[in-house]
């Protein structure tokens, strides 16, 4: 997907930032904090479950670049997944 603003890829560029998710110390990457960190389950499934009503998997092309009728409501379940996981301050 290329190189992000998150640690995993701001930290190729600039020393001294933590590369680690801060809650669960794997590689804070866009892949971890939109589809994996288990720390942010509960706030992801409501994500998950926009992306399923229009007949989507979770994956990062999906949430990132959903397609048609989808991209409404996966980009407004999107934009309340990333503050209320609290993680708005690290992209």
């Amino acid at each position: 997907m290329g190189t992000t603003l998150l640690p995993d890829g701001a930290g190729k560029y600039v020393l001294g930032v933590d590369l680690a998710c801060p809650r669960c110390q794997e590689p804070l990457a866009a892949p971890h904090m939109l589809l994996r960190c288990q720390y942010h389950k509960a706030q992801r499934d409501q994500l998950e479950a926009a992306l399923h009503s229009h007949g989507l998997v979770l994956n990062l092309s999906n949430v990132l670049d959903p397609k048609g009728a989808a991209r409404g409501s996966v980009f407004s379940a999107l934009a309340k997944y990333l503050p209320d996981c609290q993680i708005t301050e690290k992209i």
